[in-house]
């Protein structure tokens, strides 16, 4: 990989992020960008995808294009794939593994698309060097992509490692915790600029309250992490990507004026969420209390609310229409002037809110299908 040589991309991400990482990659200086379906397709140099590694709060993962061919039949997929300079992404004393994604008719079993493009490797190896590399499922050296749609077959290598919400510090977790990725876009998705007081009051273990301050504070949401899967490629620039920090971190602003504020009815909770906090190295930048939000009050400061309030999935509510009708109720009385933005997977709960929604966004936690609400408080 040259500094100046430009290659294909592609960010995945969420369902409904897919707008928002498109122009994050412009403003980092990515080319033809192309939003699909969760995932956005770019092109770029070296330093673009040590960028986007580093910078782009909505990515998942950056994969690499290796290369793209039509196979109708797994015999053409595996002859296609051995046919792929291996060598060039793969050293022989690297371990590896396949991700796959198969929407096919004609591959129809993903699993046995992904041991085809396994054994392709291994024999382009084994028939070329008498030896080949190994497979590590759980921390491979290297990540293969897979990606079929009907016979349409795109190999890419993944470029990240680790998925990139691992952000490094959520060392402690909830029940049910919020992705981060997913965080950084509903924070991106409103109206955050010109605030004074953000405040997340089911705010769990703290996710969407470290996500917002590192966005305030333009903190890279992958400050603090040392490994990234570029790392291990054969053209890996340890000055390039060190001047890519470099410049990223220079933006780093912690003296802000907004108040970053965090409730929780869970004791147990607010520990977590200040140990993350803490790990976050934000203990002085945003306060979490042990507290109940309904029927407090906090009216006309120009304050926005972004919460995800239970959904009766995986964190149980004794009543939770009656929980969404109370948050509505108190949100009315006492925060007028305040704009709230309500993350739920409970598509029937949120109806209780009482509160005429000014904004409906689609979006996914996981399989769970979810909204983000927007209500103005008057």
């Amino acid at each position: 990989m040259s500094d100046n040589k430009i290659y294909d991309f592609t960010a995945k991400t969420f369902h409904g992020l897919e707008k928002i990482l498109a122009s994050e990659l412009k403003k980092i200086g990515a080319s033809e960008i192309k939003t699909g379906r969760r995932a956005v397709s770019f092109q770029g140099n070296k330093e673009t995808m040590y960028r986007a590694n580093y910078e782009i709060r909505t990515a998942l993962n950056i994969l690499q294009k290796i290369t793209y061919f039509k196979a109708n039949s797994s015999e053409e997929l595996y002859n296609k794939t051995k046919n792929i300079n291996w060598n060039n992404y793969i050293n022989i004393n690297d371990t590896f593994s396949i991700d796959k994604t198969v929407y096919s008719d004609i591959h129809k079993h993903s699993q046995f698309a992904a041991l085809k493009t396994k054994d392709a490797i291994a024999d382009f190896f084994t028939e070329n060097f008498k030896k080949r590399p190994s497979v590590n499922i759980k921390n491979p050296d290297k990540k293969i992509n897979l990606h079929i749609s009907g016979n349409k077959c795109t190999i890419s290598i993944d470029t990240s490692g680790d998925s990139l919400f691992k952000r490094g510090y959520r060392t402690a977790k909830g029940q049910a915790p919020l992705n981060e990725v997913l965080a950084a876009g509903i924070v991106m998705l409103s109206d955050y600029k010109d605030i004074e007081y953000f405040f997340d009051p089911m705010c769990g273990s703290g996710t969407i309250l470290i996500e917002a301050a590192r966005i305030f504070m333009n903190v890279p949401p992958l400050y603090g992490r040392k490994k990234f899967g570029f790392h291990k490629f054969p053209d890996y620039d340890y000055q390039l990507w060190n001047k890519v920090k470099r410049n990223a971190d220079k933006k780093i602003n912690k003296d802000i004026q907004i108040k970053i504020i965090g409730t929780d009815i869970d004791p147990e909770l607010v520990k977590i969420a200040l140990k993350n906090i803490s790990e976050a190295g934000l203990r002085h930048h945003i306060t979490v209390h042990n507290k109940d939000f309904l029927n407090t009050k906090f009216e006309n400061k120009n304050g926005l609310i972004i919460t995800n309030p239970p959904y009766d999935e995986r964190i149980k509510s004794s009543d939770i229409n009656k929980l969404y009708k109370e948050t509505g109720d108190t949100l009315k009385k006492g925060y007028k002037n305040w704009s709230a933005y309500i993350f739920s997977g409970n598509l029937n709960a949120v109806k209780h809110f009482g509160l005429k929604p000014s904004q409906k966004l689609e979006l996914y936690n996981g399989k769970i299908e979810c909204r983000l609400i927007k209500y103005d408080i008057f």
